[in-house]
């Protein structure tokens, strides 16, 4: 058997016990076997083991319909051996014309598809003929007995084998070793090296046919005139809203603000539908955009517009994110200049994380996860992609390239790629801002100081175990959490506003709704911002107790 998942990934083993989907294994690390307990799931290709059959169903039924369903789904794994088969032929050929190979290749899996789909309906008819009248301990026998007709994908993978010696050999001893002694990677197997060509062969073909597809769709010197008369445009309008943000909010906007602007009206008709295949929409602040004095409905105060129940007042919404309530907005620490972005579900669980970074940063973060997940959720897909699949891709790379012209040209990463080399730094990985006490909604407050509440330094991720005993202890024991409060208007009034701040940001976090929780964090907060000189971001708060209970976020007059 061939371990796939786990700390034994890449190992082979042998089966020494089953008990239902658990099992025991050996296994050889540097000579020596070791028995390992394994979940049928971490194992290549599970179905295809006998020994794993028996004791999953409970009567014939469920036997023969497994059975069936085991011997279909070899035909899924054939097909794939047969295609992949090509690579591994070329995988140390020289490449000449990696395009070309793939155009090739997408011609042979055309063949074997139907191939594929015509010995499928023969098996399953002559299973159905054959087999399935059979008791169910008898069709087991009968399948097992003759492997080579009712398991081809298994028969298929063992002839691979004896052509391509070593094929199999497990490298995850060399990459230990490499690893434990700081040594260079082994070099790929075979496995690995046809897996390379494959996904070369592709790329290739993709960015030829993206070119021809682009040169079609979207002529380069129109879009740098668009570029220029988008950018002409923000430089005009943005003294105004500069001044009416200011005014009414008492937040300086930052130049990526005006960036993301100019991305947004610099966009043709593709890219914002690729912007709207990924639900992002530009909303909150950038509403006043097209009319800086635009105002709010009667009796509503401007400040809350696009301001979700549980934002916390440096949380200013600039965009919309399509499922379960998601928006991004501004942070604002200081109640004046803006800190980086944050997001969150409102709708659902986690927190804003660690504010960082820029509008487009968090477009880019967004449209490399749906690179990943577009079409069939695979970075490099096998198969040739389902043409509609292929103009989605289109749109969301020519969405890329355009914001790449206003930032992150620098990066060329995709995808996966991208997330990995981006992410948060070791360091505040594993212990955090430095500069952030930990906080329920999961943004960090910005202040110096202790808090008689025992508090980390605030991670990308909520601390489980803090957030779930803190929150029980504030909603589910009154007096406990009277006492926190009268303790942080104590040291607030002290000049140490670090308890009233993180304490009230906690409180309006987690008040669903409850009167009691919303005036405690209303006073708290208000307390502490006008202790640390953030008066606007008092009165943010205020506004916003003031108008929780609205039904919707937009409360600007319909223009």
């Amino acid at each position: 058997m061939r371990i796939v998942d786990g700390p034994f990934a890449g190992f082979d083993a042998e089966l020494v016990s089953v008990d239902g989907v658990r099992l025991t294994a050996r296994v050889s690390v540097f000579g020596r076997q070791t028995a390992v307990e394994l979940h049928r799931d971490q194992l290549e290709h599970p179905e295809d083991i006998p020994a794993l059959w028996f004791g999953e169903e409970e009567d014939d039924r469920e036997v023969l319909a497994g059975l069936r369903e085991r011997i279909a789904a070899q035909y899924d794994d054939l097909g794939y051996g047969e295609k992949f088969e090509f690579f591994l032929e070329r995988a140390d050929l020289p490449e000449e014309d990696p395009a070309q190979e793939w155009d090739t290749y997408t011609a042979l899996c055309a063949e074997v598809d139907a191939h594929v789909r015509r010995r499928r309906t023969v098996a399953l008819r002559a299973f159905d003929q054959e087999i399935a009248p059979l008791p169910a301990g008898e069709a087991r026998r009968r399948v097992t007995a003759d492997s080579g007709r009712w398991m081809p994908a298994t028969t298929a993978r063992e002839e691979r084998r004896s052509r391509y010696p070593g094929i199999d050999r497990s490298q995850a001893e060399d990459q230990l070793l490499a690893t434990v002694f700081g040594r260079p990677d082994p070099p790929p197997g075979l496995w690995e090296r046809a897996h390379r060509r494959r996904a070369a062969s592709r790329s290739a073909a993709d960015l030829r046919d993206y070119a021809a597809w682009k040169a079609t769709n979207r002529p380069q010197g129109h879009y740098e005139q668009v570029r220029s008369a988008a950018v002409a445009q923000v430089e005009h309008e943005r003294a105004a809203i500069e001044e009416r943000l200011a005014r009414d909010w008492g937040l300086q906007l930052p130049d990526s603000i005006f960036r993301f602007r100019a991305f947004l009206l610099s966009l043709g008709p593709i890219e914002k539908q690729a912007l709207d295949d990924l639900e992002l929409v530009p909303f909150g602040i950038m509403d006043l955009f097209d009319d800086p004095a635009r105002d709010s409905r009667a009796g509503v105060d401007v400040r809350v517009h696009g301001r979700y129940y549980r934002d916390p007042p440096e949380f200013l919404t600039f965009m919309h994110g399509g499922t379960d309530g998601l928006h991004f907005g501004l942070w604002y620490d200081d109640g004046r200049t803006c800190t980086g972005v944050a997001s969150y579900y409102n709708n659902d669980g986690g927190g804003v994380g660690l504010p960082s970074r820029t509008p487009l940063e968090a477009v880019r973060h967004t449209l490399e996860t749906g690179w990943c997940h577009v079409g069939d959720g695979d970075d490099e897909p096998a198969d040739p992609m389902d043409p509609e699949v292929a103009v989605r891709r289109n749109r969301l790379r020519l969405l890329r390239e355009t914001l790449m012209t206003f930032e992150t040209g620098d990066r060329d990463e995709q995808g996966n790629d991208y997330h990995d080399t981006y992410k948060p730094s070791p360091e505040v990985l594993e212990h955090g801002a430095p500069d952030r006490i930990e906080t329920l909604d999961g943004g960090g407050a910005l202040v110096d100081g202790d808090t008689t509440i025992e508090r980390g330094r605030q991670k990308p991720w909520n601390d489980y175990d803090f957030c779930t005993a803190l929150r029980k202890e504030l909603t589910d024991d009154p007096a406990a959490r009277e006492a926190h409060v009268a303790e942080a208007r104590r040291r607030c009034a002290a000049g140490h506003p670090a308890d009233a701040l993180t304490l009230g940001r906690d409180l309006h976090w987690i008040s669903a709704g409850d009167p009691e929780l919303e005036r405690h964090a209303t006073e708290l907060l208000t307390m502490a911002y006008r202790a640390l000189g953030r008066d606007n971001l008092a009165a943010i708060a205020q506004a916003h107790h003031r108008h929780r209970a609205l039904p919707q976020v937009h409360v600007l007059e319909e223009g």
